[in-house]
């Protein structure tokens, strides 16, 4: 099934050994750098049955550049491809998961997640301090930024930006067998590298520039965070019960490879 998209992209074609792939080939973006295809992706490993959900400001590039290695299928491209949700992606990959032998619910499916003021945090620190498309100035206040309310805060159609529809199909009910704490990776990780036969450690990549705010959040900032991430943090409140599941769900998928 793979293979049969391998040839899609000719600028894909001496990316070694990971290459990159989209159904629409017109769609495809990226750059070749040093000998080495530089993008951001959604992973697929057919060999290994895992899909990994790319999260935003979670480490998620580190564990790409991990996972990387044993994924067949990579969605490269802008954020909204990168950071594509769990529902989009059987959409986009019906090719792959209406076969028979290959059945959606048979890959372990997981990301990330971070407590919602620290990833809203990370985002103001990264627009401001790194060299970004659209940069924030450099003497905004975290408490401007969130007044301004644009994309980070809102999506186009009035929800707010959150995490958790990356996770959740349309009745809210969890798609993933595993999203982790980004506090936990450490302990979730090397069990899933070690499941998937990835050597190495997670490195750090795609981080900010500005490591800390000049002041901490205030009290009420943080009470509107809350109020405005409430499906976040009910997902969060719900993780331990959704990923000891995950773990069994994992065990079975290694050991049918």
């Amino acid at each position: 099934v793979v293979d049969r998209y391998k040839d899609a992209d000719p600028r894909r074609r001496h990316v070694s050994p990971i290459w990159s792939m989209d159904p629409n080939p017109s769609r495809a973006v990226g750059t070749v750098k040093n000998g080495s295809w530089e993008a951001e992706r959604v992973l697929i490993s057919v060999k290994k049955r895992f899909v990994f959900v790319a999260n935003s400001k979670t480490a998620s590039t580190s564990i790409e550049q991990s996972l990387g290695q044993v994924a067949e299928i990579q969605k490269s491209g802008n954020p909204a491809w990168k950071h594509m949700p769990l529902k989009t992606i059987r959409k986009e990959y019906d090719f792959l998961f209406r076969q028979e032998a290959y059945p959606f619910d048979s890959f372990f499916r997981f990301g990330v997640i971070r407590d919602p003021a620290d990833w809203l945090m990370s985002w103001y620190r990264y627009r401001r301090g790194n060299d970004v498309e659209k940069p924030l100035p450099p003497e905004m206040t975290f408490e401007e930024f969130w007044e301004a309310g644009d994309w980070n805060i809102w999506r186009a159609d009035g929800t707010p930006f959150d995490q958790s529809v990356r996770f959740l199909d349309d009745n809210g009910s969890p798609m993933a067998d595993m999203i982790i704490p980004q506090r936990r990776l450490g302990d979730f990780m090397p069990q899933i590298f070690e499941a998937f036969g990835v050597q190495g450690t997670l490195p750090k990549a795609n981080v900010s520039k500005i490591r800390k705010l000049d002041d901490p959040l205030s009290d009420d900032m943080r009470a509107k965070i809350r109020a405005h991430y409430k499906r976040d943090y009910e997902l969060i409140d719900r993780l331990y019960d959704i990923n000891m599941r995950g773990l069994q769900k994992l065990s079975q998928v290694a050991g049918l490879r």
